[in-house]
């Protein structure tokens, strides 16, 4: 019988999420309900199941929470607004508090701007690949993102010119 450590992936699963180099593992955490890996990296955040394997960089996620109750570990993807929720045991703690601070660590500035329909948050993020930084709006439900067009566009522009960011880029 193969004993399996919960905070130690096998390594034919961390290799199968195509970590870029060097990237580490900072911890792990396994779901034997669902026969699935959570794997915390420097450069991002994987899921290693049988079904699927997946690798999101730290600043293409938007929020981590962990809700005390129940123990899920809640994850919102900033790429396509997706939450994903998961069953962490209470031994996973740790693990569910690297994963937040990996993803506050690559939210440099934030405004959050009031538009019609409510407010659309626009961040100034470090990709943890190469250390650059670049801008990202993150429009909340039910905003259109014509009608906050300008007040947008000048959230970026201030947060571009006290990060010193080439006009270019945003």
């Amino acid at each position: 019988m193969v004993y399996l450590r919960a905070d130690k992936p096998p390594g034919h699963l961390v290799r199968a999420l195509g970590l870029p180099p060097r990237s580490r593992v900072l911890a792990a955490a396994f779901l034997p309900d669902a026969a699935t890996w959570l794997i915390a990296a420097s450069t991002g955040f994987g899921v290693a199941a049988p079904e699927r394997v997946e690798f999101h960089p730290w600043d293409l996620i938007e929020r981590a929470k962990l809700t005390r109750e129940g123990g899920l570990l809640s994850i919102v993807y900033a790429d396509s607004r997706l939450t994903e929720e998961f069953a962490i045991q209470s031994r996973d703690k740790r693990f569910a508090s690297i994963v937040n601070e990996c993803v506050r660590t690559s939210v440099v500035e934030v405004e959050h701007v009031d538009v019609p329909g409510g407010q659309v948050a626009v961040a100034l993020r470090r990709r943890p690949s190469d250390q650059s930084l670049y801008l990202q709006e993150l429009p909340g439900p039910g905003v259109d993102p014509a009608a906050a067009k300008d007040l947008v566009k000048a959230a970026r522009a201030r947060l571009g010119e006290a990060a010193g960011l080439k006009t270019s880029l945003w």
